[in-house]
């Protein structure tokens, strides 16, 4: 089969390796569509490739599953790409990823790929590869959990940090649930982008304080929820001075390091602030009933290649010319 390999210093090698074999519980997939994560540029920039195929998040058709799983041959699901013993408190909420004995199950960007059972989300049969992806990874998936947390409702602006996949996925959100938005974002492209999705503002940060102009455009009160999209350090500051008084904040992703101020960002503001790194199985029943309910996803994936071109669709993804980037495979 074809599977996209991380060959180190920005490339992608889509080579031919051994289709994978189901051990025990496991299940076999065929791989519809695969959507790149800005996790990934890591790995696509590190000096060395890694062997590893590419790419977490992806939606397939069962080829092959064990009996008792209650997956149907040619049925459709999104991969959750985190098992764990199953018997936790974490696994019996939907909530692999925070198990002690946690697995990754990575290499979407793939023909075929083996994962557990309980890795396979249901995808209803009427809706598309190229939005079941969005639905059941991580686009989509974050910020949601981030979102529910702070119990945002159409009274509230907020403002994203950050206009990557999930800054721009939390936009899509927001503008379901009717909130102002306000989205700062230094990729003019992005900050377009931004606007197309349904933010009232996209700011440049190179052209001034982000923070003084989301205090001008909230009469100098701050917003109610400030979502940090980026990994880039200054943007949890910026979050943070943004949010008013008895606001809500939430760091969106990864965040390796920041600079906080406890006293005047936190107590003084008596400020709630989450951390969402993934989603749990719930969230995701969640999704699909806002989808069913109109949450749109046009506009949020921008371009589509073929496995074959991996390595272009890489290339123009860091650009940070792009919206969401997918791989799509044929019937």
């Amino acid at each position: 089969m074809k599977a996209a390999m991380y060959a180190g210093q920005g490339r992608i090698d889509v080579r031919e390796v051994a289709q994978p074999e189901p051990g025990p519980g496991e299940v076999l997939i065929r791989m519809r569509a695969s959507a790149i994560c800005g996790s990934e540029l890591h790995d696509y920039r590190a000096p060395h490739g890694s062997g590893a195929i590419a790419g977490h998040e992806g939606v397939g058709d069962v080829v092959t599953a064990p009996a008792g799983s209650g997956l149907a041959l040619g049925q459709m699901v999104a991969v959750q790409v985190f098992s764990g013993c199953s018997q936790c408190r974490y696994c019996l909420s939907g909530d692999w990823e925070h198990c002690a004995s946690v697995r990754f199950h990575g290499g979407t960007h793939a023909e075929y790929m083996a994962v557990p059972a309980s890795c396979c989300r249901p995808v209803p049969a009427d809706i598309p590869p190229e939005d079941a992806v969005l639905l059941g990874g991580d686009v989509i998936g974050t910020p949601y959990h981030a979102i529910r947390k702070l119990g945002v409702s159409a009274a509230d602006t907020a403002a994203v940090f950050g206009c990557g996949p999930i800054g721009l996925g939390a936009i899509a959100v927001l503008r379901f649930l009717g909130a102002r938005i306000l989205a700062v974002e230094f990729a003019p492209y992005r900050r377009a982008l931004a606007l197309r999705l349904g933010a009232a503002e996209a700011i440049d940060p190179a052209a001034g304080d982000p923070v003084a102009r989301v205090r001008e455009l909230t009469g100098g009160r701050g917003v109610e929820v400030a979502l940090d999209c980026s990994n880039v350090a200054d943007t949890a500051w910026q979050a943070l001075e943004a949010a008013a008084i008895g606001g809500r904040m939430a760091f969106v992703g990864e965040k390796p390091e920041a600079k906080v101020g406890p006293s005047p960002q936190f107590i003084s503001k008596e400020l709630t602030a989450v951390g969402s790194w993934y989603f749990t199985g719930p969230d995701y029943f969640d999704i699909l009933a806002l989808y069913r309910r109109g949450m749109s996803l046009a506009g949020l994936v921008t371009h589509s290649f073929p496995l074959a071109q991996a390595d272009r669709a890489f290339a123009l993804f860091a650009s940070k010319e792009t919206g969401k980037v997918l791989l799509v495979q044929g019937e």
